[in-house]
């Protein structure tokens, strides 16, 4: 009996581990397709309602997918172009950038020479052949953020195409899913649906909203401490910021790294001091106040969702690592047997603490 049941163990473990490792080949060799597939699906989820809206006044449905795509593409559109167009500005100025890397490199050779008594051969040993293969890496970091602004572009129009046939045909898509799962018990399929699309909408605001709330403090702040790309340091550090908890600090890194190349110690110090500022005040009462509890999904599935979407599909496989965590956590929520997993993905669980009360021992009459 307990051979038996060992066996049926290994199987299912076997079958499982076959299934995950053929889904992440999958997704690895069809990024192509899916990757585009996946923010379409996010983005119908998200235009949902406005869709319906525009169909309660009398507008044809496919008619009103395609205007919340316009506005949608129109806006993203615009923030790609700007974020392209500065970057590029700044990469004709990168020769100034260089001379003043290399005279920072110079003082803080001098600096270790003269403050710590490290002879100058050893500093040229160790120290400047880092250095040099930093500056030497800038460029091609420059190249690629711009190859990336132009890929999403590209992905953008597939993206638009997925986007539209989804909310034009949801009604046959969620049909399918019920006929799908139908024999499955205790599975709600348009519940499932409809808090996938609660989720995500929420969450896609409240992403909005706090693009806007640190772009926007951000850019006062740079600009009254004189940071040079002011605008274009607060822009990109609110996309950054949308990946969680890594992209704050390769954001805050960057600008600081920049201020201090283009201004003095002090502006750059007071860069970091800034970011650090609206970071806490976003993570702990912007962010609560907008999006609420409507998305609770822990720490440790949030970072290892970015960390796994980054393997397999780079920067955009971090962007959708927690809408797709979210969907997979409202699967689990509705599906009996899946609820031990929507606990693992879920936050803290608040333990109720019951004190039991002793009697107080009786005196025995004399």
């Amino acid at each position: 009996m307990n051979n038996n049941v060992e066996k049926d163990f290994m199987q299912s473990a076997a079958y499982r581990l076959i299934v995950f490792t053929l889904s992440i080949v999958i997704l690895i060799y069809a990024k192509s397709v899916l990757l585009p597939l996946a923010f379409g699906v996010v983005f119908a989820l998200a235009l949902i309602t406005p869709s319906r809206f525009l169909e309660k006044k009398g507008i044809p449905r496919g008619l009103a997918a395609t205007i919340c795509l316009i506005v949608a593409l129109v806006l993203l559109s615009g923030i790609f172009v700007f974020i392209s167009s500065q970057i590029l500005n700044f990469e004709k100025d990168f020769p100034v950038l260089e001379t003043k890397f290399l005279g920072l490199i110079n003082d803080l050779q001098l600096f270790i020479q003269h403050r710590l008594h490290v002879s100058e051969d050893v500093v040229r040993e160790n120290l400047s052949p880092m250095l040099n293969d930093a500056m030497a890496m800038a460029p091609n970091v420059i190249g690629s953020l711009v190859g990336f602004f132009s890929n999403s572009l590209f992905i953008a129009g597939f993206t638009f195409i997925y986007t539209l046939m989804i909310l034009v045909y949801r009604d046959n898509i969620l049909r399918f899913f019920n006929d799908s799962f139908g024999h499955v018990e205790g599975v709600s399929k348009y519940k499932i649906a409809s808090n996938t699309q609660f989720v995500i909408r929420n969450y896609i605001t409240g992403l909005l909203l706090e693009v806007l709330f640190v772009a926007g403090t951000l850019s006062i702040g740079f600009l009254i401490v004189g940071a040079k790309y002011a605008i274009l340091l607060a822009v990109i550090s609110a996309i950054m910021n949308l990946v969680p908890y890594l992209g704050f600090i390769s954001a805050a890194a960057i600008s600081v790294i920049i201020s201090f190349a283009t201004n003095s110690p002090h502006v750059a110090l007071w860069v970091g001091i800034i970011s650090i500022g609206v970071h806490l005040i976003d993570s702990n009462i912007f962010l609560p106040a907008v999006v609420g509890n409507k998305v609770s999904i822990n720490a440790l599935a949030t970072v290892l969702g970015v960390f796994i979407g980054s393997l397999i599909w780079g920067i955009p496989g971090m962007f959708l690592a927690v809408p797709v965590v979210a969907i997979v956590k409202v699967v689990c929520d509705e599906i009996q047997g899946l609820n031990h997993w929507g606990i693992l993905l879920g936050g803290r669980q608040k333990t109720k603490i019951i004190r039991i009360k002793k009697n107080a021992p009786s005196k025995q009459k004399d």
